[in-house]
């Protein structure tokens, strides 16, 4: 991962890389950014700066050793840490490693959520735990292979229960030579003070629409209309604008069904809920997966609408019409209930439950929220 592969945040790499050259890099960073946000990969490439041996500017050189083992996602000085569903209460990342590099290769954007379908345990809550807190400081306090510094980066820290927290506060506090722990994190709210305050903030934020519609076009041959639609539409999550991009279904598709299953919701007309049930049956798993996180998507911009305007929400125009008459149910609605009911959908896709069944079932439980609402 280079600086030239991570869209946007130009500001942010020259800061970073600056702090490299002046030799004023903190042992304690916290990146921080929406998913989406590219916070990750920045901090592996942040990471692959340090260790070059020869730098330029702007990136790292791509030919060194340490650059090759890099490349390869195999330097011996760089360690990963990141939340997983406990089987037994010894279990740390280091079983799910392999798995966990496979999908960063190939999606460095990734979400909590596809890890934890990954996994196939997005129904349970994943964590870090005290146990795999312990195994960072094990692994901080080895000598470092090649004699410079030792990084680990911390993937979604903000899923740390206090037990692990308090464990890591040490370690911050104290830390030995050359060694730098880079936090990953949506928000810095989930934090403990005393963390917080430990660590050097790296904000990277939303990434900017252009940002997002110059990678679909680059990266995935999207048209530049499509690729500034879909960057609109997903409100600077890049792994959100991709998914709506490459997938087969397009979003006037799912609003299409999406509109008319909420209005049959709504009307509780079973004949109309029965229809889209079918429908949405006729999707592949996949398919089906990307639908709901539509809907999902789709309610959080109504939120917005609702709160902070038409003109704040994230629609295209070919969805802006429905919003105008959907949000309002948003106001007051059981906002936790709603996305309870697309969230457990999402898992019960995953397990292969007979889609029509399932589509049914969540209809009927949003038919009793829109009733309580009326």
């Amino acid at each position: 991962m280079f600086f030239k592969d991570i869209l946007g945040h130009t500001e942010i790499k020259d800061q970073l890389t600056q702090s490299v050259k002046d030799g004023h890099v903190g042992h304690a960073l916290m990146f921080l950014g929406p998913e989406g946000s590219g916070a990750l990969p920045m901090a592996i490439a942040f990471s692959g700066y340090i260790f070059c041996e020869n730098p330029t500017d702007e990136d790292r050189c791509g030919v060194c050793t340490s650059c090759v083992q890099m490349n390869a996602w195999s330097h011996p000085d760089l360690h990963f840490s990141f939340p997983v569903v406990k089987q037994k209460k010894s279990e740390t990342a280091d079983k799910h490693a392999k798995n966990f590099l496979g999908l960063l290769k190939e999606d460095p954007y990734m979400t909590l959520k596809s890890w934890e379908l990954a996994m196939g345990e997005e129904k349970k809550k994943s964590i870090i735990s005290a146990e795999e807190s312990q195994e960072i400081i094990r692994s901080l306090s080895l000598k470092s292979f090649k004699g410079g510094h030792k990084i680990m980066i911390v993937w979604r820290a903000d899923k740390m229960n206090i037990s692990a927290a308090n464990k890591l506060l040490k370690t911050l506090e104290e830390p030995t030579q050359k060694t730098i722990v880079i936090l990953v994190a949506v928000s810095p709210e989930d934090f403990l003070p005393t963390i917080v305050s430990r660590t050097q903030k790296v904000n990277c934020g939303k990434l900017k629409d252009s940002d997002i519609a110059h990678g679909l076009e680059n990266q995935y041959q999207i048209d530049p209309i499509s690729a500034k639609k879909y960057a609109h539409i997903s409100d600077g999550n890049f792994y959100l604008a991709r998914m709506l991009a490459t997938h087969k279904e397009q979003p006037t598709d799912y609003l299409d069904i999406f509109t008319r299953w909420m209005r049959a919701c709504v009307t509780s007309k079973m004949p109309d809920m029965l229809a889209v049930c079918e429908k949405i049956g006729t999707y592949t798993k996949d398919q089906q997966q990307y639908f709901l996180e539509y809907c999902l998507q789709f309610l959080h911009q109504s939120i917005v609408y609702v709160h902070l305007g038409e003109g704040a929400a994230r629609f295209d125009d070919e969805a802006l019409d429905f919003a105008r008459k959907f949000a309002p149910y948003m106001e007051k609605a059981d906002i936790e209930g709603f996305e309870k009911i697309f969230s457990d959908g999402h898992y019960m896709v995953e397990r292969n439950i007979n889609p029509q069944l399932l589509f049914l079932k969540m209809s009927q439980d949003m038919m009793k929220l829109f009733k309580a609402k009326s």
